[in-house]
């Protein structure tokens, strides 16, 4: 979706803004049978997991708005962080701006020469802090001049966008002074934070004026309706309200034209479209849709007077739609300089330079960045690297839709081995959110190497996009509203296990469930609710209470919590918090028959420890087996590569032990050591 410059983090606001038998001796799912299967390896050779989770390998790549400079995010003393180099010239003469253990969660570069913006929270609290660095083009050997701009640690500042007037400021969200979100402006000189403008609409998306002020906004009402405001004089006028469920986003802001274009789902749309709003009549017409029905607006690019240029919209794969013949003709051309199966999403056109922006995606390795120059027809590598591993040694990746029990078609991503594609060992893998989904290319998401890493130790990995993601209209999201744990939302996982079984491709002896935030949750689930269909869970980041977890999120978060409400109820109001107890798996650890794995960050703020605390003692004192991965300095999920390389080993032990699949020869004897450092004894809970 085309949008301001921003570092917004992945967390709620974006979506909304993640047995009766004795307990002695109880009989769980036998450990997998060794004499029952195929103990050789795969004829192929395994990939290594230091290749495929490589240190070397780079992200977030970004061309500097003077066209001279190359930033990038690599791995640099642990964590992600921002180097640079050269236009022109190969990762060789790349330097490193900053060491952060912890890395850095995101950068843009400033409209200021020489300068870079970027956030970071510190330890996964998830309370960002917004820095400027600068560097010396003639000197790149010399220190940046790195400047924190935020100084209050228990602050949550959202970077919005560089003020177009006045480059020296930014404008951010922030609950700064109270707990609303309001916007302030932060001085890059002199780090003066400002407020501006009260948040007294409690906007959580909105398009800025070229003097940094929010001019067209949306609220999420309480009732998860959303109402679209314009600025007027120093207040807000309401432009119109959605439906109870129907989604809005603003996109774009044209004050010269007093109009703005959204992507909405309302006033009877079920897919979002690309809408635009006369903000003198505050009429709405569509002005894209996609032909085929089946997906929400993905992105759109707007020529230089601001009407879109190509729409995007992504069902099982991208699909782009050139507005005008013109554009239709350098799609391909730009797609007959490429080789392979691939995606190409053109994230954005300089007019002036006629230069196109692109990100190329595959199923098999990273994604490849380049620019496009339309006058000259020439295409320019943004420092693509040769994959660190062998794209030959990973599964077959495609995507596949199933019919669920009440014949509504659910779509999902198929990760198989190269070799071998029967009665195999299965992992389902549900993704966060659940307001998120799954995508074919390779780079989409962190959990797209894990099930290839899978498939490559002989697995077939599914992950479906279950109801109550997003992508596929309203209606498919509001079919998971109440629908969690006991309902629909899990009961297409399991008919992703039955339609895997029916094709001869899954052993259904040996179906393992894992995922994070969410999807840990859907695992626990699965191990509670359905105890029948799984041999082995792990949780990562999971909540084993849903009303925990609502209750967890900050004061600011509520008035944007109108979806969470909707989904699985408030905690505040007594019939609603029955029915999250109903759907929590804390509650019915006596129905669990399955070995599980907790895998948890100490400073998560979302999914707070006590959440894998509580179960783990639960499932130890009632003879279940668990194991637990506790690392002190990680939030919502990994980052730092230690700790992501020791999980995935235990993730590779512990589904190699219950389900039979191969795993590594040999582990790095660093990585054993630091998963020996993270391994909670259980017993001293």
């Amino acid at each position: 979706m085309q949008k301001n410059q921003s570092l917004f983090k992945s967390a709620l606001i974006s979506a909304a803004i993640s047995s009766s038998f004795l307990l002695a001796g109880c009989q769980f799912t036998n450990v997998f049978d060794q004499t029952n299967a195929v103990q050789t390896q795969q004829a192929q050779e395994l990939v290594e997991l230091e290749s495929l989770f490589s240190s070397e390998q780079i992200s977030h790549v970004s061309l500097s708005n003077d066209g001279q400079w190359i930033a990038f995010l690599q791995m640099n003393n642990g964590g992600k962080n921002i180097h640079l180099v050269r236009q022109g010239e190969g990762l060789a003469s790349a330097v490193t701006l900053t060491s952060f253990e912890d890395g850095v969660d995101g950068f843009v570069w400033s409209d200021n020469d020489n300068e870079i913006l970027f956030n970071k929270d510190f330890e996964g609290n998830e309370n960002d802090q917004i820095f400027t660095l600068r560097f010396t083009p003639n000197n790149l050997q010399a220190k940046p001049e790195v400047t924190r701009l935020t100084h209050n640690d228990d602050v949550d500042y959202t970077f919005i966008a560089q003020v177009k007037n006045n480059p020296s400021k930014i404008a951010v969200l922030a609950n700064h002074i109270s707990s609303q979100m309001d916007v302030f402006h932060v001085d890059i000189k002199t780090q003066a934070v400002q407020l501006v403008q009260k948040n007294d609409i409690s906007f959580y998306t909105a398009e800025l004026d070229d003097n940094g002020y929010a001019a067209v906004a949306a609220k999420l009402n309480p009732d998860n309706s959303v109402t679209v405001y314009k600025r007027a004089n120093e207040g807000w006028s309401k432009v119109f309200q959605s439906e109870v469920g129907e989604n809005v986003s603003v996109i774009s802001y044209d004050h010269s034209n007093n109009r703005a274009f959204i992507s909405g789902s309302v006033q009877g749309r079920d897919k979002k479209e690309l809408l635009e709003l006369d903000l003198a009549t505050n009429k709405l017409k569509t002005a894209h849709k996609d032909p085929q029905d089946q997906s929400d607006l993905h992105h759109v690019v707007f020529d230089k007077k601001g009407q879109p240029m190509i729409v995007s919209y992504y069902g099982g794969r991208l699909r782009n739609y050139p507005i005008d013949g013109k554009s239709s003709k350098t799609l391909n051309k730009i797609k007959g300089h490429l080789d392979g199966e691939f995606d190409v999403l053109v994230e954005k056109i300089e007019h002036d330079k006629n230069q196109w922006y692109l990100t190329v995606s595959y199923a098999n390795k990273p994604d490849e960045k380049f620019v496009y120059n339309t006058s000259t027809d020439t295409l320019t590598d943004l420092l693509n690297q040769a994959p660190t591993f062998d794209p030959n040694l990973l599964g077959e990746r495609k995507s596949i839709t199933y019919k669920a029990t009440d014949g509504l078609e659910i779509q999902a991503y198929l990760t198989l081995p190269q070799h071998a594609k029967k009665n195999l060992p299965t992992i389902v893998l549900p993704h966060g959110g659940p307001w998120a989904r799954d995508e074919w290319g390779y780079s989409s998401d962190y959990f797209v190497p894990i099930a290839h890493f899978f498939a490559n130790r002989g697995y077939a990995v599914l992950q479906p996009n279950f109801r109550s993601s997003t992508g596929f209209g309203k209606k498919f999201i509001e079919l998971g509203n109440r629908n969690w744990g006991t309902g629909a939302m899990q009961q297409d996982l399991t008919d992703g296990v039955n339609y895997l079984v029916s094709q001869g491709i899954a052993d259904k002896k040996r179906v393992g469930i894992m995922g994070a935030s969410y999807g840990g949750y859907a695992a626990l689930a699965g191990a509670t609710f359905t105890p029948d269909i799984y041999s082995a869970v792990i949780s990562y980041v999971g909540p084993s209470s849903i009303t925990a977890m609502v209750e967890s999120f900050p004061e600011h978060y509520r008035p944007y919590m109108g979806t969470v409400f909707a989904s699985v109820g408030d905690p505040l109001i007594d019939s609603d918090r029955l029915d999250m107890e109903s759907r929590s798996p804390i509650n019915f650890v006596d129905q669990i028959r399955t070995p599980i794995m907790l895998i948890q960050g100490a400073n998560d703020p979302r999914i707070p420890q006590y959440q894998s605390d509580t179960i783990a003692k639960k499932l130890y004192k009632t003879n279940r087996p668990v194991e637990y991965i506790l690392a002190k300095d990680e939030g919502h999920g990994f980052r730092q590569q230690d700790n992501k390389l020791a999980s995935i080993v235990a993730m590779e032990a512990f589904f190699a032990k219950h389900l039979g699949g191969n795993k590594s020869v040999s582990v790095n004897p660093k990585i054993s050591q630091h998963l020996t450092s993270l391994t909670v004894d259980v017993s001293k809970l």
